[in-house]
């Protein structure tokens, strides 16, 4: 009997031993490769996995990333430019031969020459049209004029931090980066602000697909004999529906049929509840009233139901101890001021919608077609018209969605 070869199992994730050159160092006419010392082996992964793993500022052409076993050397394809601030990060994510996995990263600072500023950013990002945090959200700033740009990567509830960024005007990109390329593309939703930074900024980025062609009806149904659902193929500009923006006409004969409201689904679920209500109210005092008059057949006999004993077949819960409850309390506080704040900063501006509902003022025909014309504008502001058809099936009865 005798140990298995390849020595005993590995359950510790590779510990990052040093980094060439340290945080904080003015290095003047710096010219060699970053390096990241690490205390075994780490995998290489395949295709540009590594290179992943690592951001610099000011964002280079390319970045060149060299795996030795224990150390990973990094440098920009056109190497390193004087007088610049470079920040260079390390996300976690790095795994050894074992696929132990690094849980934390390093961020590294230093100088091609001239001092570490003394500035810092901070601010969240909201992916507005989804509503929720910009999770993983790619952040640039464009320093002026010289368009130097410095990124960050935000966490998984939007937030990002960069620091010892150069004094100067910047513009601000927060891009929700839904393929992790790390760049900007076209359909990708983001916000922007430009600010001028001297010490400290922080801000608010509300990420929406900045589309220049405008909404196009998608699909029309029906929600019942008097209401219509219109869906776009894009968010819409925020405010209330304009009825004036829809147009609805009966074929053949294109006769046109007036809208009475235009409602966002939120304000549509509200009024159907309201309904549903009164509804209910007006039914029970019906059946008071037929109760009050005699007729039993109107009215639920309560007689029975209030004499019968109720058993209670619910097991008694076992008592929660204090020591509990402290420790759930104390696994779930971070994650749970976090969604606090992020639910109070999206309640500061309305939702993004794609769709409204609408109530006719004649109700649909079964067996007939009607078409609906559309110019409505999204929140980019590009407006265009498009048109659709609805055909009512030839029924009696609705169908509620």
């Amino acid at each position: 009997m005798q140990d298995p070869p390849g020595g005993p199992p590995d359950f510790v994730a590779p510990t990052l031993l040093r980094t060439v050159p340290d945080s904080g160092a003015i290095l003047p006419g710096f010219h060699d490769r970053a390096v990241f010392e690490f205390d075994e082996v780490v995998n290489e992964g395949t295709g540009d996995a590594l290179g992943q793993l690592f951001l610099l500022s000011p964002r280079p052409e390319e970045l060149e990333v060299k795996w030795k076993r224990a150390r990973v050397e990094v440098r920009p394809s056109g190497g390193w430019r004087p007088h610049v601030v470079y920040h260079l990060s390390l996300l976690p994510g790095a795994t050894d031969l074992s696929n132990n996995r690094l849980t934390e990263g390093r961020h590294v600072i230093f100088t091609t020459g001239g001092p570490i500023p003394f500035t810092s950013v901070s601010g969240t990002v909201l992916d507005w049209a989804a509503g929720r945090a910009g999770a993983r959200a790619y952040v640039e700033a464009v320093l002026m004029p010289d368009s130097l740009v410095y990124v960050a990567q935000a966490d998984s509830s939007g937030t990002f931090t960069m620091s010892a960024l150069p004094r100067g005007a910047y513009q601000f990109f927060a891009t929700i980066d839904g393929n992790s390329n790390r760049r900007r593309d076209r359909r990708e939703p983001y916000d922007s602000m430009a600010t001028t930074l001297d010490s400290a900024f922080q801000g608010v980025f509300w990420a929406f697909a900045h589309d220049t062609v405008g909404p196009q009806l998608r699909e029309v149904t029906r929600v019942d004999s008097v209401t219509l659902r219109v869906q776009f193929s894009q968010s819409l500009r925020v405010g209330p529906p304009d009825r004036s923006a829809l147009t609805v006409r009966l074929l053949p004969d294109s006769v046109p049929i007036a809208l009475l409201e235009a409602w966002t689904p939120t304000v549509y679920d509200s009024v159907r509840a309201i309904e549903a209500a009164d509804r209910a109210a007006r039914e029970a005092s019906a059946a008071d009233s037929a109760a009050a008059a005699g007729d039993t057949a109107a009215a639920p006999d309560r007689a029975v139901t209030d004499t019968v004993p109720v058993t209670d077949t619910v097991p008694p819960v076992p008592a929660i101890t204090r020591a509990a409850v402290d420790t759930a309390t104390a696994d779930t506080t971070a994650v749970d001021s976090a969604a606090v704040r992020i639910d109070s900063l999206l309640a500061l501006r309305p939702a993004l919608v794609d769709r409204w509902v609408v109530r006719l003022a004649l109700p649909l025909t079964p067996g007939a077609r009607y078409v609906i014309d559309a110019v409505v504008t999204n929140q980019n502001g590009a407006a265009a018209e498009s048109r659709a058809l609805l055909v009512v099936p030839d029924s009696t009865s609705t169908e509620r969605r």
